[in-house]
């Protein structure tokens, strides 16, 4: 069973992983406009990693939990390795990204229901939030780019 810090661990890695996938593809995309919003998002990932590594560091973090991490609660499942390549495809690149932040989304909103303080919970549900709209605007993007030519 997994611990407290090591679920923030987790979550901390996770968005230092999507950092740099979105930075390594920005720079490979010969499409202008989303490596400019794939910088964006990896900003913004920069900063729940650093809102996520703050509630770390305060080590106040292990009182705005209720009790204990409930027994069925694993970081292996429903979490599956995320396979980038800088040179993947447009289309699999926005099916990588659909996954991790749905992945994201559902660990926040995890977290949100474990969390006894009203300010963690505010943290955890902003974040899942967060992942959401990342995640809408990959679907829109695969539904407009992708699917329309298939």
């Amino acid at each position: 069973m997994p611990t407290l810090e090591k679920i923030l661990d987790f979550a901390i890695a996770r968005e230092r992983q999507a950092q740099e996938i979105y930075v390594s593809y920005s720079r490979v995309t010969d499409r202008k406009s989303f490596s400019q919003l794939l910088l964006t998002m990896a900003d913004m990932e920069k900063e729940h990693e650093r809102r996520l590594t703050e509630l770390k560091g305060k080590r106040a973090w292990a009182s705005a939990f209720a009790g204990s991490i409930p027994e069925q609660f694993s970081l292996e499942e429903p979490f599956k390795p995320v396979t980038f390549s800088p040179d993947m495809e447009y289309g699999d690149f926005l099916v990588l990204v659909i996954q991790k932040e749905t992945e994201a989304e559902r660990l926040y909103l995890h977290l949100e229901g474990l969390a006894a303080s009203a300010d963690a919970r505010r943290l955890f549900r902003h974040l899942a939030g967060e992942e959401k709209k990342h995640r809408d605007w990959a679907q829109e993007a695969y539904d407009r780019d992708v699917r329309r030519d298939n």
